[in-house]
């Protein structure tokens, strides 16, 4: 399953979160618990 860290719209805080849309995430959350639904393979 691919995760948030590998989407083209996650931009990295730290080792562990990211920014997506102005959503913070987990970077290993499952794409399937994508907050947007906008999941695209960098």
């Amino acid at each position: 399953m691919p995760k948030c860290s590998e989407c083209k719209f996650y931009e990295p805080l730290d080792e562990e979160k990211g920014n997506c849309f102005g959503n913070d995430v987990a970077g290993d959350m499952d794409t399937d618990n994508c907050p947007v639904k906008a999941f695209r393979p960098k």
